[in-house]
């Protein structure tokens, strides 16, 4: 099939679809819409009888959790802590500044300043 032919029939099938959809969008109260509601609020819920024992709890809390015995070693540091990191010696030319500061900016000869552009 033609590129076009698609396009025009995937349009087609999604105006068809939204079109009617956007006739309900605004209701008014006086029109005939399907989104205007009138009368009493529905009741609330009820829950279901046969489903109550599996959502009402009964009984006493469980005891807090306890940790695992075989992973405690991975969880509870001793011992002294770390020491401060130091920068790696490779790449302390990279990371350390020497010398005298850069010069300041230079202003672009090719830029309008902003105080002409705002009186223009």
């Amino acid at each position: 099939m033609n590129s076009k032919v698609v396009t025009a029939i995937l349009f087609t099938v999604a105006l068809l679809i939204v079109l009617p959809v956007l006739s309900t969008v605004n209701a008014t109260p006086g029109g005939n819409s399907a989104l205007v509601a009138d009368g009493t609020p529905a009741p609330p819920p009820v829950p279901n009888p046969y489903l109550l024992p599996e959502l009402v709890a009964d009984g006493t809390p469980a005891p807090p959790p306890v940790p695992n015995p075989y992973l405690l070693p991975e969880l509870v540091a001793d011992g002294t802590p770390a020491p401060p990191p130091v920068p790696n010696p490779y790449l302390l030319p990279e990371l350390v500044a020497d010398g005298t500061p850069a010069p300041p900016p230079v202003p672009n000869p090719y830029l309008v300043p902003q105080s002409e552009q705002i009186a223009a």
